[in-house]
């Protein structure tokens, strides 16, 4: 047990429990990120890394996403209008790499990328256009995460992690359902233009 490690201090909860009662049968709006399927593969192979206790719940890969922005349903008004606002938002693609992980005090589990500016602009950018469209936010920390377990009380995650590249070139707008069946229905998808290059880290 030399190469795990148990728990972890982290006292920020960045995002609420969507598989709790409270949230059963409703549904909200989600700007993220999602990853590619190699990088899917990646996190995969890293999950079988750990060791889980009785009860802990995967995620599905294609809903592995790292969140921007998240907040309650719109009207279709309001959803056009943060359509249109997003559209102006600019996408610089983006080179993460997903470098650590852990459990958080919510007993979820996390993978987190390197301090990346771009990424920091991004999610600023975004929340301007979250605001011009009429929608009024909560603004907490942004802890740039993606969850791959949840229920993760006295998991052991591996002391080291092999980086794991992720070049982003897009993100998306996604209608997510918490209630059975579970999923992620993408209203649009803002994409960087084909010239642009990687930002620096």
């Amino acid at each position: 047990m030399d190469d795990f490690n148990r728990g972890d201090a982290f006292a920020n909860e960045p995002e609420p429990d969507w598989d709790s009662p409270a949230f059963e049968r409703q549904r909200h709006l989600l700007i993220a990120l999602f990853p590619e399927p190699d990088v899917q593969a990646a996190i995969e192979a890293h999950r079988k890394e750990w060791i889980w206790p009785k009860g802990h719940y995967f995620p599905r890969s294609p809903r592995l996403h790292l969140t921007l922005h998240c907040f309650g349903d719109q009207p279709k008004d309001v959803e056009k209008r943060l359509r249109e606002a997003l559209a102006q938002v600019r996408v610089r693609p983006m080179s993460l790499v997903l470098d650590s992980s852990r459990t958080w005090r919510n007993d979820i589990a996390v993978l987190q990328p390197a301090e990346h500016g771009a990424l920091r602009t991004l999610h600023a950018d975004i929340g301007r256009a979250v605001q011009k469209a009429g929608i009024v936010t909560e603004t907490p920390t942004f802890t740039p995460h993606i969850t791959i377990a949840r229920r993760t009380e006295g998991a052991a995650y591996p002391m080291r992690l092999p980086p794991i590249p992720w070049h982003v070139r897009k993100f998306l707008l996604v209608r997510s359902f918490t209630s059975h069946p579970v999923e992620h229905k993408v209203l649009a998808t803002y994409e960087a233009d084909e010239e642009d290059k990687d930002d620096a880290v």
